[in-house]
């Protein structure tokens, strides 16, 4: 009597199923390969930013590298803030000093930690569920994400923070499910990622909030331990620069909120998500009976995290990225618990199979915006390229003053950055900052170029915080004494160039 399967299927058309299966994964990691590959080489190819923050962090790591500080005080120049923890600036300026160029050293860490944390995403399912469909799957839809494969060609301190947090919640786990003694490893790659960026607590207060669960004892020792380590790092490095560490990373670090940014962020996830958030959401309930519920947990307070945090004004997709890495998590340990591999391989009719077109949507969308990134990225850096040969008479490399909203050009022609117009508009605004001596230093003619995105002579000021302008007293005071040297770029990308007029003294 032939073997049949629990959908009462011959054992031999099962065995075909699952061979067809597997083939299917085998396309859809190739596909996947090829995308990431899109980001990897414009990553290694474009001379500019790739995003507005790769500017920003390039300029303070290269000022790291060559004049040794980081953290800079609120009413002095250079006006720009650091307004991440030292992990990930330390790292880029020894690179730098080696002679790896900014922004590249900067991208280079970042996917590394990508691969990283596509790796811990198929441990962590593996660990959680013994099934390797369903890490080969989680592994597959972290590196297909569009999220996290965009961030993790990109100079930035995220992804490396979230992946230190990934490996903390992996050797937390392995402790929870092997009994292994591993949470003094957790503990410290809990506490490298807070000094990479002060916001990744996801997953120490999971890790607390679960050891709590099962051991008051060795929770209070993990929280302990963390917070005690962190506190006296921030401390005594707050203390050995004079303020300026807290000042930087916490109060200049406080953005105003806005709900539209709230709602553009929960817009763009679902677009880029939809398919892990329907297989997440179909097997949470058989994820809480059991070991499983530990990454649903994780879930939540990265979730939490996010709302809280998104809404920031000058927050991008980067705040996503732990979120995405544990939905690709909870959506392949939902599969295992669901049966749904079991029951694809048996031919059942079941409602669980259909999530197969949850997961092809996913890879799908990963891979045509891959497609469509890798052209934006190299139109983009052709503009840039342009922008920074147009502005390169007007700019001096070596002294003198330059106040420019164009940070890309500010970071090839200068290295450096004088004044970051955002985060001081932001702080004069919110009374945390001076703005008399940038103001008297304009209107004595004091930078010797003035490089902003829009026309101060049109008599309208600028509303919308996140495109570059100053506060309206400086923009008066460039009125007053400068006079237009040049307009640069194509309409829609163009900068316009401001230098002192007749009488201004330098």
């Amino acid at each position: 009597m032939p073997v049949t399967t629990l959908a009462g299927r011959p054992a031999a058309s099962s065995g075909r199923i699952e061979s067809n299966f597997r083939r299917g994964l085998v396309v859809a990691s190739v596909l996947t390969i090829l995308a990431a590959s899109c980001y990897f080489a414009t990553m290694l190819w474009a001379r500019n930013e790739l995003a507005p923050p790769e500017s920003v962090v390039a300029a303070q790591s290269l000022m790291l590298a060559h004049d040794g500080t980081l953290y800079y005080d609120l009413n002095r120049y250079p006006y720009t803030v650091c307004a991440y923890m030292p992990v990930f600036y330390l790292l880029e300026a020894g690179l730098i000093r080696i002679g790896v160029p900014a922004p590249l050293g900067g991208r280079l860490i970042s996917f590394t930690a990508l691969l990283g944390m596509i790796v811990l995403c198929g441990k962590l399912v593996f660990l959680y569920t013994q099934d390797r469909y369903a890490a080969w799957c989680a592994r597959l839809f972290a590196a297909v994400s569009p999220v996290l494969l965009n961030w993790g060609s990109i100079e930035q301190v995220d992804t490396l923070a979230y992946a230190l947090s990934l490996g903390a919640f992996y050797f937390y786990s392995r402790h929870r499910v092997l009994g292994e003694g591993k949470l003094a490893v957790a503990t410290a790659l809990a506490v490298l990622a807070t000094f990479t960026k002060q916001t990744a607590l996801a997953a120490p207060a999971a890790i607390f909030l679960l050891l709590c669960l099962r051991s008051g004892k060795k929770g209070l020792l993990f929280g302990a331990a963390w917070a005690g380590i962190v506190l006296a790092g921030a401390l005594s490095i707050n203390a050995a620069l004079g303020g300026r560490f807290l000042a930087d990373t916490v109060f200049a670090n406080m953005n105003p909120m806005s709900a539209a940014k709230l709602s553009g962020h929960l817009i763009q996830m679902g677009g880029a998500t939809g398919g892990l958030l329907v297989l997440a959401a179909a097997g949470a309930r058989n994820m809480l009976r059991g070991p499983a519920s530990a990454p649903l947990v994780y879930l939540a307070l990265a979730g939490a995290m996010f709302l809280a945090t998104a809404p920031k004004i000058g927050s991008d997709t980067n705040y996503q990225i732990e979120t995405t890495a544990l939905l690709a998590v909870c959506a392949a340990i939902a599969l295992s618990r669901l049966r749904f591999f079991e029951l694809y391989f048996a031919g059942s009719k079941n409602w669980v199979t259909l999530l197969l077109l949850a997961a092809a949507v996913h890879v799908a969308v990963g891979c045509r915006v891959a497609m469509n990134t890798a052209l934006f990225r190299a139109a983009m850096d052709k503009l840039h390229s342009a922008q920074v040969e147009g502005l390169q008479p007007y700019v001096a490399p070596q002294g003198g003053l330059v106040l420019s909203t164009d940070y890309n050009a500010m970071v090839r022609l200068r290295g450096r950055l004088d004044v970051e117009p955002l985060i001081y508009t932001l702080l004069v605004s919110a009374g945390k900052v001076d703005p008399e001596p940038v103001r008297r230093d304009l209107e004595r003619g004091a930078f010797s170029t003035v490089i902003l995105g829009q026309d101060v002579f049109a008599g309208e000021n600028v509303t919308d915080l996140e495109i570059g302008t100053l506060p309206p007293a400086l923009l008066q005071a460039v009125r007053k004494r400068y006079r237009e040297a040049a307009r640069v770029g194509v309409e829609g990308f163009e900068t316009f160039v401001y230098q002192p007029a007749l009488g201004a003294s330098n």
